[in-house]
């Protein structure tokens, strides 16, 4: 019985490339680097809901989020100078109806050891059978110091409520400043009052008072006996830092766009590369494999792509015809493949001209034959090569596009993210966690991509190999 023959490229195995590719440097720090794109990617489509797009784009389901916010983890630096943001999930909760009027008593205690504390405080109504009613809320906050501040009533007539804003807080909380302090006009026109319940005055200034803070939120509802639920009440409060990679002008959650981006934008250099790497394939092979007039047609199309302004031509397609970021990408690969396609098809018809290709030729065997167990195991190293080279390139021509508002702006991709950064002045104003994270992201996979192709090299380059 016939042993069975090894499939093999330019005389290797796939396990020796393999081997070959791994036993370098540049070639484990390429896999290093690719596996981690693929953890975080298959990461963000585990832990992110398949609408997350949509939520992006939702402004509302970002608003308890602080806008502007730099990390959480500066306080490391800072000595826990800003505030965090908090979500207050637990605190005493008791309801019920009287006399055809439904109320909720909301209790709960937070620790202020910042130099800046909270910007506001939130509270999130679920049902719409409670703020669309005729509900009102007090709140009573008893302070380190022994004083107690007692605010409200705040009309409940919307699913997000921040108490800060409302003028009747800020003018209760400016007379507690002037009635215990003597300090008129505490809150400045157009500020939360909520920051101010937790300074103290000495020696005129203000000065942040730290310790135990004690909230009781009261709720009525005078809509015939509603009863208010633990499960359609909730309080936020607004942090000076948020979460890992802060947030932007719309209090987006930026380490959540920038996890999302790393699916979208590996999917988007890996489909760009394997469109132009087949189209390179196939023109190339044929038109060096049949010649004739049939590279002559092929030569001439090749040229003519090849001198096309494909980037120029992306940003007037994607104004004209409102192109999604997959419209973007078809197009970028299918006039991008000319240079590629020429080499194939020079590195084809040196393959023809060798003797071995002329004694099959003369042993009778098929052209199929030829382009199966000769051209193509020639060719398929460069074109993995090729491959690789493409993936970073397309990922860099979205971000591009993207960073003028074009093709795919509705997705959070590391292009759009940079976008608004630049639109409202983040590296001038200083938010600089807008703009370094995905700016070394986009970076960070070119720099990948530059491995995996530097790791290649041995395969490509027999000459290399055998050296």
């Amino acid at each position: 019985m016939a042993a069975r023959r090894e499939f093999r490229i330019l005389g290797m195995t796939p396990g020796e490339i393999w081997r070959g590719f791994v036993s370098t440097t540049t070639g484990k720090i390429a896999l290093a680097f690719f596996s981690i794109m693929v953890a975080f990617s298959i990461y963000a489509l585990v832990a992110l809901p398949p609408n997350f797009g949509n939520l992006w784009n939702t402004p509302s389901y970002w608003q308890a989020n602080p806008k502007y916010a730099p990390p959480a983890w500066i306080n490391f630096f800072a000595g826990d100078a800003y505030a965090p943001q908090m979500a207050v999930r637990d605190f005493n909760f008791t309801a019920g109806s009287s006399g055809g009027v439904g109320y909720a008593v909301i209790q709960f205690a937070v620790d202020d050891s910042y130099a800046q504390p909270w910007r506001n405080l939130y509270m999130m109504v679920r049902s719409p059978a409670v703020y669309n009613a005729s509900t009102v809320a007090y709140l009573t906050v008893e302070r380190p110091d022994g004083k107690t501040v007692q605010l409200g009533p705040v009309s409940v007539n919307s699913q997000f409520v921040a108490l800060g804003l409302s003028p009747q807080i800020i003018s209760q909380v400016s007379s507690f400043y002037q009635s215990n302090f003597g300090v008129q006009n505490a809150v400045p026109a157009g500020s939360s009052a909520i920051p101010y319940l937790f300074y103290t005055v000495r020696g005129g200034d203000l000065v942040p008072l730290k310790g135990t803070y004690r909230f009781t939120i009261t709720m009525y509802s005078f809509s015939g006996n509603t009863v208010l639920n633990r499960k359609d009440l909730g309080v936020v409060l607004e942090g000076e830092v948020y979460g890992l990679m802060g947030t932007d002008f719309l209090g987006h959650d930026l380490w959540l766009g920038l996890l999302a981006g790393f699916p979208i934008d590996l999917a988007v250099g890996i489909i760009t590369a394997a469109i132009v790497v087949t189209l390179a394939i196939l023109i190339g092979i044929v038109a060096a494999f049949y010649g004739g007039l049939v590279d002559e047609v092929l030569t001439r199309i090749t040229d003519f792509f090849i001198l096309l302004p494909a980037f120029p031509l992306l940003i007037v397609f994607s104004v004209l015809f409102q192109w999604s970021i997959w419209d973007a990408i078809v197009f970028l690969a299918a006039v991008s493949w000319g240079g590629s396609a020429r080499v194939i098809r020079a590195m084809v018809m040196q393959i023809k001209s060798s003797q071995f290709i002329e004694s099959a030729l003369a042993a009778g065997a098929g052209r199929g034959w030829i382009l199966r167990n000769h051209i193509l195991p020639m060719v398929m190293p460069y074109t993995l090569y090729l491959f690789v080279v493409n993936v970073p390139g397309g990922i860099l021509t979205l971000s591009a596009i993207n960073f003028f508002n074009l093709a795919g702006a509705e997705l959070p991709t590391w292009g759009n993210i940079l976008a608004y950064a630049n639109e409202f002045g983040a590296l001038t104003s200083g938010y600089w966690w807008w703009v370094v994270p995905p700016g070394l992201l986009i970076t960070f996979v070119a720099v990948t991509f530059i491995f995996v192709a530097m790791g290649l090299e041995p395969v490509v380059n027999p000459r290399l190999r055998h050296a």
